[in-house]
C-alpha cells in the first residue's frame, strides 16, 4: 500500500489516495495532504488480519522466543520461521505472542 496521487480527467493531480499498484485495492477517502493518506492507510492496513501483514524477514515473538518469519501460509494459518539456533518450526498464527509491530511499540521486546 502506498499514498497514490490522483488526477483529474486534463492530467492536473488532485488528492491522495492509499492503494496499491499490484492488485489495484483502494481507500475510498481522498486527502489533500499526503500525510493525512498515509495516517488512513496505516488504520485501514491494521484492520487486516495480522497473517496478511506478516512478511518473510519479519521478526515475531514465539512463547519468549524471537523468531523470524520464513514464509507463510495465509489459507492455513502458519507460519514456517527459524529461532537463533537455525531451528525451523511451522506454527500456527494463534500462538505468536507478539507480531512485528507490538515489538517496535514502545515498551516491546526488541527495542534494541
Amino acid at each position: 500500500m502506498k499514498a497514490i496521487r490522483g488526477y483529474d480527467v486534463q492530467g492536473i493531480t488532485t488528492d491522495w489516495v492509499a492503494g496499491c499498484y499490484n492488485c489495484f485495492f483502494q481507500s475510498s477517502h481522498f486527502w489533500k495532504s499526503k500525510k493525512a493518506c498515509i495516517e488512513d492507510m496505516d488504520r485501514l492496513v491494521s484492520l487486516f488480519p495480522p497473517i496478511m501483514r506478516v512478511w518473510p524477514g519479519d521478526e515475531v515473538l514465539w512463547g519468549t522466543d524471537p523468531v523470524t518469519v520464513l514464509d507463510k501460509d495465509m489459507q492455513c494459518g502458519e507460519l514456517m520461521v527459524i529461532n537463533s539456533q537455525g531451528n525451523k518450526y511451522i506454527i500456527e498464527q494463534h500462538v505468536i505472542e507478539k507480531w512485528p509491530w507490538e515489538l517496535k511499540q514502545k515498551g516491546g521486546d526488541n527495542g534494541r
